[in-house]
């Protein structure tokens, strides 16, 4: 009967909870009157535990796992629920020193390393730590965390570490499926590297030793369909004298890179293609054969954009392009003139559906190149330009020019439409 009014208690309406993380215990607060009533207006109904454990572990696992182990203080059945929870996501949000750094390690250690912790299956595993922990053999357990989940066939980590450095021994992972790395560092020698089950990667702010670190570490990913990599840097910018190893991801469908990762060998059968332009002048210096390419995306981030040549030469290669999205860096135009080829490209003449430039300038040259799209592009449906323009009298003027330059311009496609976007900046 007490245990009933302590349930009752926990489950109003009204009531404030604190966590204390050092032995995962509940404070409760009353604050007011009970207000929950059945429909006789006399009792609390409880009708949370009636449902099935499946269904309460996917409740949970919606809520911060630190927040679902709360309700282990109302019955033994919620602590065994906790404990084979198959999503457990912890992040440091609140560490603001050293104490509360370690009560954050210590609620990690009690959830995985904890003899109660199941053997259930786990899907997935989020970490992300702010706090730098410099002591090697201080309480930030990530290798054993890592480990323990492995225990329990996880298929899926997110973490982000604030450039903590993680063994590549540790990325040994039978039947990972999903991982992603954010903001840490990856040890040299990633030649030990295993994720054979691996299908989506995300790699943001990770710094490898060497790019045949790198290398190593996509390649340690034999069914890879989807990458995402991006601001991916080395300590080591020194060339190898048998120069970079070769890449082969045969599967991989998606990818999200810069510039240089588009010059591996390894992602030329992708469908759909995302590249970043970080560096001064954008450019290949080696380009693949996208035989498979439909979707691509060029970003030209800050003022890496100076001609219109990587493009065309990248439609060069892309034989059956059906989307072509770009987009400039506002107020850039090209410095040199734009080599639009005598012969129109497959991809242009035969496939392209569908063209998006966004920052398009009144330049001649950003100019030659939408119409050389309009003009030889058979099956463009839609033309999408987004211009910047401002309160002035001049770039009213540049609107009413690309305008009147586009809309005067033939189409080849008779289901061609243009339509324009206009971006306001100060």
């Amino acid at each position: 009967m007490k245990k009933r009014r302590e349930k009752e208690r926990l489950l109003s309406t009204s009531s404030t909870a604190e966590v204390c993380y050092d032995d995962l215990t509940l404070c409760q607060r009353s604050s007011g009157s009970q207000q929950a009533l059945n429909n006789d207006g006399n009792s609390l109904v409880d009708r949370i535990s009636d449902l099935p454990d499946e269904l309460l572990q996917h409740i949970l696992c919606f809520l911060p796992t630190k927040l679902s182990f709360t309700t282990t203080v109302l019955s033994k059945r919620w602590s065994k629920l906790c404990c084979s929870l198959p999503v457990l996501c912890f992040e440091d949000e609140t560490t603001k020193d050293y104490d509360a750094f370690l009560r954050f390690c210590r609620i990690v250690d009690t959830i995985l390393l904890s003899p109660r912790a199941t053997n259930q299956p786990l899907k997935m595993f989020r970490l992300k730590c702010r706090f730098k922990d410099h002591n090697q053999k201080g309480p930030f357990n990530v290798t054993e965390w890592l480990e323990a989940s492995k225990q329990r066939s996880i298929e899926e980590v997110h973490l982000t570490l604030y450039y903590h450095t993680l063994k590549p021994s540790i990325f040994i992972f039978q039947t990972l499926v999903v991982l992603k790395l954010e903001r840490l560092n990856v040890g040299a020698d990633t030649s030990c590297v295993d994720l054979p089950s691996l299908k989506t990667l995300t790699l943001e702010y990770v710094y490898f030793e060497n790019w045949n670190d790198y290398i190593n570490f996509l390649y340690a990913c034999p069914i890879l369909e989807d990458l995402h990599a991006q601001y991916i840097n080395t300590f080591s910018y020194n060339v190898p004298e048998e120069g970079f190893k070769s890449l082969a991801l045969p599967k991989l469908v998606r990818a999200s890179i810069s510039e240089v990762d588009a010059q591996f060998n390894g992602i030329d059968n992708v469908e759909f293609l995302r590249i970043n332009f970080w560096f001064k002048e954008a450019s290949f210096n080696v380009i693949l054969m996208f035989s498979n390419l439909i979707h691509t995306e060029l970003v030209f981030c800050y003022f890496t954009f100076h001609n219109w040549d990587c493009v065309v030469e990248l439609l060069r290669h892309s034989p059956n392009l059906q989307i072509l999205f770009i987009k400039k860096w506002m107020e850039t135009s090209s410095s040199r003139k734009c080599k639009c080829p005598i012969s129109v490209h497959e991809c242009v003449l035969s496939h392209l559906t569908s063209c998006t430039i966004l920052n398009l300038d009144a330049s001649a040259n950003d100019l030659q190149f939408a119409k050389y799209i309009l003009q030889n592009a058979s099956l463009l449906q839609d033309m999408r330009i987004g211009v910047a323009i401002g309160s002035s009298d001049r770039m009213l003027l540049k609107i009413n020019h690309i305008r009147e330059e586009l809309f005067s311009t033939p189409r080849i496609s008779p289901k061609c439409k243009i339509s324009f976007e206009f971006k306001y900046v100060n």
